[in-house]
């Protein structure tokens, strides 16, 4: 009976865990496939074999949460002060010590395109570029250290006293939307050619200084007055729709960027 318990409690607490939850991470992972190069998907095909990639968009979390690799938990997020100007941002991130998603991004990217490496070995950064991507693009996960993401920020959504400002985003608004992963990369895989190519050429770090921005500002709310109501839901859900597309157009981009080559 422990044993049940225990392995009760640890797909709870990864669950918990997981930026954008199952559903978004696969609605990341599928807005991007629908914009890959022929090229690239063969790519992916000979890597992946018959996964998708939706089906490894979740592989990263799975990795981490076994006990002997927890230490790449901190790869999939990144912690900075509030209050920054984008040059001071982006100063903190590129001097950074620690371990985080930035510097995790820029290495599974390399390996995936490095020529030496092993068909297992490109796998397994294939797996988790396409999870971090959609990591950093969840606001939470560009936020501060103190409370742990916001984890440690109690808040009541509509009536309900035990949720917190992270798993609000990983998974509450969605939730609450009540989409599968592919209705959800139907109805938010609508942008135009203009915003496709500029969204793609953006810098790795403005794809971080959009969510810090964002974070910022559900900080800043969340101090004023942590009861949210419907209308937190009716405010939110656009910049969540728009934040998952984008993860997935900008996945694309870098997916066809290394793949096409190969």
């Amino acid at each position: 009976m422990k044993k049940y318990i225990f392995i009760a409690l640890l797909v709870i607490s990864s669950l918990s865990l997981i930026s954008w939850g199952i559903t978004g991470h696969k609605a990341v992972a599928q807005i991007a496939e629908n914009h890959l190069t022929p090229a690239a998907k063969l790519a992916v095909k000979k890597l992946l074999g018959n996964e998708s990639l939706a089906d490894v968009s979740t592989f990263a979390d799975d990795y981490r949460m076994q006990p002997e690799f927890k230490y790449t938990t901190p790869w999939h997020y990144i912690n900075v002060p509030s209050g920054y100007t984008f040059a001071q941002f982006a100063d903190a991130i590129t001097n950074m010590p620690q371990d985080n998603v930035y510097k995790a991004l820029i290495n599974f990217e390399h390996e995936l395109g490095d020529s030496t490496k092993s068909r297992e070995q490109k796998a397994f950064a294939l797996k988790f570029i396409v999870h971090l991507i959609g990591d950093l693009h969840q606001p939470m996960h560009v936020s501060h250290a103190e409370d742990k993401g916001g984890n440690d920020i109690k808040i009541i959504y509509n009536g309900h006293n035990n949720e917190n400002l992270h798993s609000l985003w990983d998974e509450g608004i969605i939730n609450r939307q009540g989409f599968s992963y592919k209705k959800m990369a139907t109805e938010y895989d609508n942008a135009t050619q203009a915003e496709i190519q500029k969204w793609q050429k953006d810098t790795l770090m403005v794809w971080l200084w959009e969510s810090y921005q964002i974070s910022s500002i559900l900080y800043e709310e969340t101090a004023k007055d942590p009861n949210f109501t419907a209308q937190y839901y009716q405010d939110y859900l656009p910049i969540v729709e728009k934040r998952i597309e984008k993860g997935g157009i900008r996945l694309a981009g870098v997916l066809n960027n290394i793949l096409d080559k190969q």
